[in-house]
């Protein structure tokens, strides 16, 4: 299949949602715009006309007891689940990354991280984040074509970020839970997002290893957009620059973490618990 077949359809051909706001309205300094998004399975109601904005190269963490929408709220950005209502919108694009597939958004610049580490458990780190290149022909150019020089720059300049240097041939299924970790957001890295979503970064980790991925989050931000979902207050109060919960769906509070856990609301029906 051709490229031109893979990539993205040209904006004046991709249908927008009814109702769906045109680019020119989306904020200036905005990377990331979910807008009234609602999403309901089986009656439920997971997210409810939900409205979320990320500035570019912000730090954000999102919060919320289970069942807020967390999930959800990653799933529809990344296309994975399709709303019933709403739209999300990146950066100056025309696109509406809702009619947009899980692999076009990704290509577009947003990178998830799930909880639990997806790695190439037989191969190298190094092979690893070679696989993880974006490329003209995919992993088998990767695989059998070699790699551009801008490739291999990116990949070192990974590697020294996630601090597994050291590492390079060592075989992914022998790192350490948190070395994974830490490999799998190099191997989103290479793919150059504009937008980093992880998912419970610290679940599993030793104190040691939670002190070393802060540090990583917050040297990413700048350069790009990281947003965290963790349910670990300890370690989120250690890299909240901004705070959002979500309680049923919606935006219950957001601001600075200070102000934010000394809400009553907030309190009531999350920290408090």
């Amino acid at each position: 299949m051709s490229e031109a077949a893979n990539a993205p359809a040209a904006p004046e051909k991709r249908r927008r949602k009814s109702g769906a706001p045109p680019t020119s309205s989306i904020r200036p300094g905005l990377v990331l715009w979910v807008n009234g998004v609602s999403v309901s399975f089986d009656g439920f109601r997971a997210l409810n006309n939900l409205t979320l904005e990320l500035e570019r190269g912000e730090l954000r963490c999102i919060i919320g007891p289970n069942g807020a929408g967390k999930t959800t709220l990653m799933d529809v950005i990344t296309g994975k689940t399709r709303p019933d209502t709403g739209g999300v919108f990146l950066e100056s694009s025309l696109y509406d990354l809702t009619e947009l597939s899980e692999w076009e958004i990704a290509r577009m610049g947003v990178g998830r991280k799930f909880q639990r580490p997806t790695v190439f458990q037989g191969h190298s780190v190094l092979e690893n984040l070679e696989l993880a290149c974006q490329g003209p022909k995919g992993v088998f150019r990767n695989l059998f074509g070699g790699l551009t020089s801008s490739q291999k720059e990116s990949i070192d300049e990974s590697l020294e970020l996630i601090g597994l240097e050291d590492h390079r041939t060592v075989r992914a299924g022998l790192l350490a839970h948190g070395h994974k970790q830490w490999l799998e957001i190099g191997m989103l890295l290479v793919q150059k997002p504009k937008v980093l979503l992880v998912d419970e970064p610290v679940a599993g980790m030793t104190h040691q290893e939670m002190e070393r991925t802060a540090e990583l989050l917050v040297s990413l931000a700048g350069s790009r957009t990281v947003v965290v979902v963790e349910h670990d207050m300890e370690f989120v109060r250690s890299i909240a620059r901004k705070v959002t919960v979500l309680h049923e769906g919606s935006v219950l509070a957001e601001g600075k973490m200070e102000d934010v856990q000394k809400d009553p609301r907030v309190i009531e029906v999350y920290l408090g618990t």
